[in-house]
């Protein structure tokens, strides 16, 4: 089983997400192995386990997967009535460009992908407000979710 940061795991303590997967924890760890530092969702506490006391919930996405969330929703957005006209053309451009900067292993264009990620984050919550009963919201939030979670490991 090979864990990496960002994956999604369940220990002996819950449910949480690797934050670092090669901890050693002092002289001793050439015994024991090396340890994976979880943050737990319940407590928000950071934790080091052994892999033995891990078990692989859900990967974390790829860069693929990212950037195929990106075109989904791009898609979707077709599919939300009434939406104003300069969002209409502003959420694609910042989609577009979240795309090429996801692309590029660069500080900056990180940078400016996370930038990029929060206002459409942000544009999204607000166009969801003024238009809830569009059906394509629970695909929107599912691929948001994957593209933040991608960044937030990246």
């Amino acid at each position: 089983m090979n864990i990496q940061k960002g994956d999604r795991v369940t220990t002996p303590n819950g449910l949480g997400e690797v934050i670092d997967d090669q901890v050693y924890n002092g002289p001793f760890s050439i015994l024991s192995g090396p340890k994976i530092k979880i943050k737990l969702d319940k407590s928000g506490e950071a934790k080091d386990f052994g892999k033995e006391d891990l078990t692989l919930d859900t990967k974390k996405p790829t860069q693929k997967e990212a950037i195929d969330a990106i075109d989904k929703i791009k898609e979707q957005l077709n599919q939300i009535p009434n939406i104003p006209t300069r969002e209409k053309g502003e959420l694609p451009n910042h989609l577009e460009y979240l795309k090429e900067d996801i692309q590029v292993n660069d500080k900056l264009k990180q940078q400016l992908g996370l930038t990029n990620l929060d206002y459409v984050d942000k544009t999204l919550k607000a166009v969801k407000e003024t238009n809830p009963t569009a059906t394509c919201w629970n695909e929107i939030e599912s691929n948001l979710k994957k593209l933040q979670w991608w960044s937030r490991t990246k």
